[in-house]
């Protein structure tokens, strides 16, 4: 009697030691996926912050590598070879992995991109000195932060895809983030929508910044006619969706949106002999079109946008959020900028206010982000002296505020910016949700 017991016994050991080598696999899988997620997030935060800089009072470093595909990858080369920190894994399955970098280092690298491959004159070499005595610390640091996902978050920089190679294949398909799921399904595709407006905004902003002459861009000559300005939006409608995502930490919504670079140069060539009426022996000819075509990227127009769930969403959220979202992060940060110029009356003079009003309405909404109440007795601007590592996470969310209205009066541009409220609230509870930190 004992031989067919014995048998059982066997199956029921082999069984559980093949469960238990099942549940291992299933822990390295997911702690693969989470470092993955996290190296990716990383040096995607080392970009928005180099990006971020500012160069000089028109230009950021963002605005300086759309100039041509060798600054562009130069850049984003010297962001790839950052060496990053020692992974932490935590209880909840999420990895963090630091990275740093020296604000010289990332003058150092801009500085020979501009020697090599700009040809332009907005930008001089001694631009890139005043960075350093810009910004307080000297040191840019991040922590990236991933859970277990498959995918990667779209607009990394380019070749980190590479470097962190194919995603080790999941235990079982992963569900909707966590996060999302305590938001109702419409939540996220009000959120998916609000992304790609911002993606198609970027896409604009990328494509207004292209040299036509070594004085000009494409936004001068879009300022020369509202019917030109009215097409190139209409042709942005025509933009395709490339990949979405969901962050697993906050309730931000991603997409991807491209269009060929080889429709941008056609348009622009269409609307230059169709609309442009310059007459000065500066203005853009024929020709200046032609020259984009060496300078620009080879590959597609890409941008990345983000986008949030509504208000109302958020505060159904917040009655069973264990971290309840402050007001302000449930709504947009604003702040309106004015400034004027000399020939204002001219198209040309309008962009050079409006140029001007933007970065005054930045410097306002820096203010106000800076005030914003985290608790009682503590703001933003607290929190993040007390930690380094954010100021640059800060300074790229500004960077990228939205312009939301253009007026202009007699003789003054006004101009608004905003920023989602849960942007800057991501970057703060990020740090505020690591251990030790509340």
């Amino acid at each position: 009697m004992r031989k067919p017991y014995l048998i059982l016994l066997g199956i029921v050991v082999f069984g559980g030691g093949a469960l238990a080598t099942a549940q291992d696999v299933s822990v390295e899988q997911n702690k693969l996926l989470a470092k993955r997620a996290a190296t990716a997030d990383a040096y995607r935060k080392l970009a928005e912050a180099v990006y971020g800089l500012q160069i000089n009072e028109r230009t950021y470093v963002k605005d300086f590598v759309t100039e041509s595909d060798d600054i562009r990858g130069e850049v984003d080369s010297f962001i790839k070879g950052i060496r990053l920190g020692t992974p932490t894994w935590y209880e909840d399955g999420s990895c963090e992995i630091p990275a740093e970098v020296t604000v010289a280092k990332v003058v150092e690298t801009l500085r020979t991109a501009h020697d090599r491959y700009y040809k332009g004159e907005d930008i001089k070499t001694k631009d890139f000195e005043s960075i350093t005595r810009r910004i307080e610390k000297q040191i840019i640091k991040v922590i990236g932060q991933g859970a277990p996902r498959p995918d990667l978050p779209p607009d990394l920089p380019f070749g980190v895809a590479e470097i962190l190679g194919p995603a080790p294949p999941p235990p079982a398909k992963l569900p909707i983030p966590g996060i999302w799921q305590q938001v109702d399904p419409q939540a996220r595709l009000m959120a998916l929508r609000a992304a790609r407006m911002d993606a198609m905004r970027k896409l604009a902003e990328r494509i207004k910044g292209l040299r036509l002459t070594s004085r000009t861009q494409v936004r001068d000559f879009m300022a020369a006619s509202d019917e030109i300005t009215a097409v190139m939006d209409t042709y942005l409608v025509g933009a395709e969706e490339i990949g979405s995502y969901l962050r697993h930490d906050e309730l931000i919504a991603e997409v991807t949106m491209r269009v060929p670079t080889e429709q941008v140069i056609t348009t622009i060539k269409q609307l230059h002999s169709r609309h442009y009426k310059g007459s000065d022996p500066d203005d853009i000819r024929g020709h200046d079109i032609e020259s984009i075509v060496r300078s620009v990227v080879k590959r597609d127009f890409e941008a990345t946008g983000e986008g949030v769930p509504p208000a109302q969403y958020l505060r159904r959220y917040n009655e069973v959020a264990e971290l309840p979202l402050p007001d302000w992060a449930m709504g947009s940060v604003e702040a309106q900028g004015e400034a004027t110029d000399p020939a204002i009356d001219t198209p040309q003079g309008r962009l050079k206010a409006a140029r001007a009003a933007e970065l005054d309405a930045k410097r306002k909404l820096a203010e106000r982000i800076a005030g914003l109440q985290l608790q009682a007795d503590t703001t933003v601007r607290d929190f993040v002296t007390q930690h380094d590592e954010l100021i640059a996470l800060v300074d790229a969310v500004l960077v990228n505020a939205l312009v939301t209205k253009t007026e202009f009066t007699s003789d003054t541009a006004l101009v608004t910016v905003s920023v989602p409220g849960m942007r800057v609230w991501a970057v703060v509870n990020g740090a505020l949700e690591r251990p030790g930190r509340r």
